[in-house]
């Protein structure tokens, strides 16, 4: 995947800095609120 389709979220929590790098797909048919809710239940 190229760089270009990645987003960055930063947090810190504490002293700890979390980075994280999304990739997003163009031809998604989920949204991120429904790929989120999915992710949470496999917990």
């Amino acid at each position: 995947m190229a760089d270009k389709n990645a987003v960055f979220l930063t947090r810190h929590i504490g002293n700890t800095t979390y980075k994280v790098r999304v990739y997003l797909s163009e031809t998604a048919e989920e949204t991120m609120e429904d790929k989120i809710l999915r992710l949470l239940m496999l917990i």
